[in-house]
């Protein structure tokens, strides 16, 4: 029989929220092979029990981590897109669109605290898997990407669904990148030059998205 740790969820479950928030820190910090499930709990202020009767064991509190970020992460990016085509008023801009996407995508990393957690945890899962590769396309990619396409499709009739997707893949391309380069800066301790700056390169990636877009959707037609 699967455990499911969503069995043992209850709404203001104090311990597991400690939990999940301890294994976070400690995992982003050590990763998962060098973070023991005492340091967890003791991290947690639990017993050492905890853990099994939460969660059935260190695999599944870490697979529950990245299900409970990912959920997040993809509400985050998915939920502005879908406000803005159900808003009253005219159909959003392609312009919109795209900023509305980049604001969200950004928004969660920027916070210094949250964002170099979030990004030490997928960088050392990367580096060393614990998780099924699956679960990233299914929980986030793959809705994130579908979510997007349909927006960018409703902003430019003609667009295909496989122009849709390559321009998805290219204004994520450039947004881990301009993620990446802040979060290189930051460890090596330089200040980012002044055309490099996380906000200015946002607003050149939302224009440069938008302009490419056009003319892939402009050339499609001649």
């Amino acid at each position: 029989m699967t455990f499911d740790p969503q069995e043992r969820a209850e709404p203001g479950d104090g311990t597991r929220n400690k939990l999940l928030d301890a294994a976070e820190r400690l995992f982003a910090e050590k990763g998962f092979e060098q973070t023991s499930v005492r340091e967890i709990t003791t991290e947690a202020g639990a017993n050492i029990a905890a853990v099994n009767y939460h969660f059935g064991g260190k695999d599944n509190l870490y697979r529950e981590i990245f299900h409970r970020r990912l959920a997040h992460l993809r509400e985050q990016r998915t939920s502005k897109i879908e406000a803005l085509q159900h808003e009253g008023g005219s159909r959003p801009t392609l312009e919109d669109i795209v900023s509305a996407f980049t604001s969200a995508f950004l928004e969660p990393l920027m916070d210094h605290s949250e964002g170099r957690i979030l990004i030490e945890l997928i960088a050392r899962e990367m580096l060393s898997p614990h998780l099924p590769r699956t679960m990233f396309f299914e929980e986030m990619i793959d809705p994130v990407r579908e979510s997007l396409s349909r927006a960018l499709q409703s902003a430019v009739p003609g667009l295909t669904d496989a122009e849709a997707a390559r321009c998805v893949h290219s204004i994520i391309g450039q947004l881990v990148h301009v993620i990446h380069h802040s979060r290189l800066a930051t460890e090596a301790g330089r200040q980012p030059r002044e055309e490099l700056d996380l906000h200015v390169m946002a607003d050149h990636v939302i224009r440069f998205s938008v302009g490419g877009i056009q003319a892939i959707a402009g050339s499609s037609k001649v």
